[in-house]
């Protein structure tokens, strides 16, 4: 009987071991150095186990194997015995008995093993593992203390073999497709709200974008002129309303400066009103700069509009606050042209904007994942992007589970598009 306590004991502590490896491998190191920062000593413990994997494994490997090698003499040949004299006054011959009571004995402690010494507390130890990390990084660390002879021993033998050998250990760092591997499963659980999931997706892909991919175009811009009285401003402003707007000379070929919307609306009917005495100057950006270094620009400066130029100094358009901050939200509507994306009535097609970012698109039709980082950034240029020609309007490419055909053309540009779908697997969310 008290061989029997022995054993369960072995195997109860065999499980403790297990569960305190996982739960400390699988504890979310932001968890726990939030925790330590609030003065939680449990926390720091597990930190510090974490960051010394080497240590911490072979303390646990110690425990482990001993255990098994203990619980292998309880059960070996005193249970064993026992069982087998039971079985011999039921009438078997000794030598069967024996042979039968080691093969039942053995199995007995094999699947308690792995049940109660191994699975089960590996599942609580995935389950609950911030918790149950901080509960045993004491013990743990009072145990390596204990062992630590042993385990230098066992680490300078690991290190020695690993490098002899030329295995390397990986790299630690997080991923991109880590952290979106993260915000989907905080995002089915329920734990992040799907605005939140599609900001953050946004944020990750900003950064990989230039600000060319979201500035408004020079075909685009409404710009003024020096020379313009107060009525030719106020027709540019009632048809096209925007922040800041650039101001070019009398031969609209140089950019005199940028005024904001706030100061033409304090200079508009003043009798002295000079647009020139109302400029600020230009803040100027590459068109090959980030999305993110553009808005640490806009931070440092103050500012919340820059002229893009290219490499050959030629104005491109124009970027603000504003444009970053539809990236980052999600925009498919402009500034009183109605929606990007239009359902077609009694039809399974759709009437989508050239300009339409491709992300919005994606985003419209449940498809993010398609989402790469490209040269183009908009709809009309993945058309430009398979044809690699001026297209014609007719003109059809297929793209995924989307069949998309050039519906309009403004002279050079795609002004229009007419998308439909050719697999059941993309459904639009809209």
């Amino acid at each position: 009987m008290d061989d029997l306590i022995i054993i369960i004991a072995l195997i109860l502590l065999n499980g403790i071991f297990s569960m305190s490896e996982v739960a400390l491998i699988s504890a979310r190191k932001s968890k726990l150095t939030a925790d330590a920062k609030d003065g939680n000593r449990n926390a720091a413990n597990a930190l510090k186990l974490q960051s010394e994997p080497d240590r911490f494994l072979s303390t646990v490997q110690i425990g482990i194997t001993l255990i098994g090698i203990l619980t292998g003499l309880f059960s070996g040949a005193t249970i064993a015995t026992e069982v087998g004299d039971y079985l011999v006054r039921l009438g078997l011959a000794p030598k069967m008995a024996m042979n039968i009571s080691r093969i039942f004995i053995v199995s007995i402690v094999t699947y308690l093993s792995i049940v109660v010494g191994e699975l089960v507390p590996k599942r609580i130890g995935m389950g609950h593992a911030d918790t149950i990390a901080k509960i045993v990084a004491g013990p743990m660390k009072m145990l390596s203390l204990i062992t630590y002879p042993v385990v230098w021993l066992l680490s300078i033998s690991t290190s020695a073999i690993v490098k002899i050998f030329r295995i390397g250990t990986g790299s630690t760092k997080v991923t991109e497709e880590e952290i979106k591997s993260l915000i989907h499963e905080g995002a089915s659980s329920g734990e992040v709200r799907e605005v939140e999931q599609d900001i953050m997706e946004r944020a990750l892909m900003m950064g990989d974008c230039r600000i060319e991919s979201i500035m408004t175009s020079r075909k685009d811009v409404a710009a003024l002129t020096v020379d313009m009285d107060q009525e030719s401003i106020r027709n540019v402003l009632s048809d096209d309303l925007h922040s800041a707007y650039p101001v070019f000379d009398k031969e609209k070929e140089d950019i005199c400066g940028v005024i904001s919307l706030k100061q033409l609306v304090l200079s508009l009917g003043k009798p002295d009103f000079d647009i020139r005495k109302a400029l600020t100057p230009a803040m100027c950006l590459p068109e090959t700069m980030t999305v993110y270094d553009a808005l640490e620009t806009f931070k440092t400066s103050n500012a919340h509009s820059a002229l893009v130029y290219d490499e050959y100094g030629t104005f491109q358009g124009i970027i603000t606050l504003r444009d970053i901050l539809d990236g980052l939200i999600g925009n498919i509507t402009h500034d009183g042209d109605g929606p990007m994306i239009v359902k077609r009535p009694d039809t399974e097609e759709w009437l989508i904007d050239g300009q339409c970012p491709i992300y919005d698109f994606l985003a419209y039709f449940d498809c993010e994942d398609l989402y790469r980082p490209a040269t183009y950034s908009t709809i009309a240029g993945l058309i430009l992007e398979h044809l690699r020609r001026v297209p014609s309007e007719g003109d059809t490419i297929i793209w995924h589970s989307f069949r998309i055909e050039v519906a309009d053309m403004d002279h050079v540009r795609i002004d229009k598009v007419a998308v439909s779908l050719i697999s059941d697997s993309v459904s639009a969310s809209n």
